[in-house]
């Protein structure tokens, strides 16, 4: 079935090249396998990076506009079954219109084109953990303590997946080069096309002896606790970075690291919104009347608040300072605090003839008006 690249990116065929890049800035964003959670992601995210690649080079573009998707035939350039994102720069697909900081934050550094063959070093993957704090240690700060489970390096081979002299041999496919070259005649000429080894996979070496402690991949499952600050005024959604807790590098690269989500447990009484407070304090009917001073709970302890005579329900007082310090600023927040009218359900017999009578002057007062 002949692709449709434009169809692909959601572009029309006289896109420019700057709609192109946009359209795929936006995709690749969306469906990176490393942050979105839908399942034909990876697929999703070949399909738009194979279309990617050839309508952003001109002359790539040009061979497909005239061919169609038969164009690989003619221009020279190879297949995409062997596609990874180290082939493209996405320090400068994200690095702009706000996709940078995301990206570099939720990964601990930009991405950046793969300086070195499939073969070399390779970064550990990152690990994300949930963590549920209560309110008081969201607003207080706290010390969190876990358990993980993460890939570490091989306490037996070291990561070198064999504890073996010779348990490592030149791999005969590529002669140790981690690549296979291949030529073909075409109508334009020879072609000639370098892709990743198959059977090393990029490292020039094949195990023949694997690691009997991890069975030759290097890394072992690691059950670990990890401790983390919980800084002052943090709220749900926030997240943690803790460097180089995530699962071990690869040919010795470095661990990559774990991010800590925060989610906060709701109060049974406190309503917080970013840095301010709420509560709702119940009032009865003569202290709404005669006004006077009541004390109201605090993140912080009591505090007194003076109640006006005559205060209806739904009045909101604000006590400065009171509310929530931001961990960024150091600034505190306000907390509000709503009144509440509380309707006696029972009454005795005294209070039953007080409210008579004052049903009974409120009549009086409503025929004279």
């Amino acid at each position: 079935m002949a692709k449709d690249y434009y169809s692909d990116l959601g572009v029309n065929r006289n896109a420019s090249a700057e709609e192109i890049k946009e359209a795929y800035k936006r995709l690749a964003k969306q469906y990176h396998p490393d942050v979105s959670r839908e399942k034909d992601a990876e697929e999703k995210f070949k399909t738009i990076s194979e279309a990617y690649k050839v309508l952003s080079d001109t002359q790539k573009r040009a061979n497909y506009d005239q061919f169609g998707d038969a164009a690989e035939r003619f221009s020279g350039f190879s297949g995409f079954e062997g596609f990874t994102h180290s082939e493209f720069d996405f320090s400068d697909l994200f690095g702009d219109n706000g996709f940078g900081g995301a990206f570099s934050d939720l990964f601990g550094q930009g991405f950046t084109r793969a300086q070195q063959r499939p073969g070399g070093p390779a970064r550990g993957a990152d690990i994300a953990v949930n963590l549920e704090v209560s309110f008081e240690e969201a607003v207080h700060g706290a010390t969190k303590e876990f358990t993980i489970e993460h890939d570490t390096t091989c306490t037996k081979c070291r990561g070198e997946r064999t504890a073996e002299k010779d348990g490592k041999q030149k791999c005969a496919a590529c002669n140790g080069s981690g690549v296979q070259e291949s030529t073909r005649q075409t109508f334009f000429g020879v072609i000639s096309t370098r892709t990743t080894c198959g059977k090393c996979r990029g490292e020039g070496t094949v195990i023949t002896k694997p690691c009997q402690k991890c069975g030759g991949r290097g890394k072992e499952k690691t059950r670990e606790k990890v401790s983390v600050k919980i800084p002052a005024g943090i709220d749900t959604g926030y997240r943690l970075r803790l460097h180089g807790q995530g699962n071990a590098g690869k040919n010795g690269g470095q661990t990559g690291d774990m991010y800590v989500l925060v989610f906060v447990k709701p109060h049974e009484e406190f309503k917080r919104d970013h840095d301010d407070i709420f509560i709702e304090v119940p009032l009865s009917f003569p202290q709404a009347t005669l006004g006077g001073k009541i004390e109201v709970q605090t993140i912080s302890g009591t505090a007194k608040v003076t109640v006006p005579a005559g205060t209806q329900t739904g009045t909101i007082f604000r006590l400065r300072g009171e509310g929530v310090k931001n961990f960024r600023t150091g600034k505190n927040g306000d907390q509000y605090v709503k009144i509440i009218l509380k309707t006696p359900e029972k009454l005795s017999k005294k209070q039953k003839e007080l409210f008579e009578e004052l049903a009974k002057e409120e009549g009086k007062k409503g025929k004279n008006k």
